[in-house]
């Protein structure tokens, strides 16, 4: 299991629900706690604390259960976090990006492309046009997609290492 504290996690929840949202996360103590007790510890709106709780929950982080009070009727909604599921969550997301990237890689080292002013094809369909959109009437050109190669290569190598630093904390 992923600590809650660790730097990972906090860089993954950061760029997910905000700073905000990280402060929200970080102030809940283990177990059930209401909404409302994690805005006054947090000291924060209690809408951004829903908001958050709404987010973590849909992605299975947050979870709760609910309490009818007897006399007044309200319901009391009792959040707690499962960090369980953190590191499953970080790896599939990341399995789901590469596999992604990899296609597209794919596409790119594969194929030969041709641009006009409105859309980008591979040379079979601009072959087929006789090298002229048919929606904006203007001639397709080749366009060499070395640089996008890269930055593919890039993105994919950096995601690798990012899910070889979760697999390690």
């Amino acid at each position: 299991m992923l600590e809650p504290d660790s730097f990972v996690v906090k860089e993954y929840f950061r760029k997910r629900i905000g700073d905000e949202g990280l402060k929200i996360m970080m102030t809940v103590p283990e177990g059930e706690i209401t909404d409302e007790e994690i805005a006054k510890l947090s000291d924060t709106k209690l809408t951004a604390v829903r908001k958050t709780l709404y987010r973590l929950y849909e992605n299975r982080i947050a979870e709760y259960r609910t309490e009818r009070d007897d006399n007044s009727g309200w319901i009391t909604y009792l959040w707690r976090f499962n960090y369980t599921n953190v590191k499953k969550i970080m790896e599939d997301e990341a399995d789901g990006k590469l596999a992604e990237l990899n296609g597209q890689l794919e596409e790119e080292q594969e194929g030969v492309f041709y641009q006009c002013e409105c859309q980008r094809v591979l040379f079979e369909e601009a072959a087929a046009d006789s090298f002229l959109c048919a929606e904006c009437g203007t001639n397709f050109e080749y366009v060499a997609n070395d640089d996008l190669i890269s930055s593919l290569e890039g993105q994919i190598a950096k995601l690798e290492k990012w899910k070889e630093k979760i697999k390690n904390e």
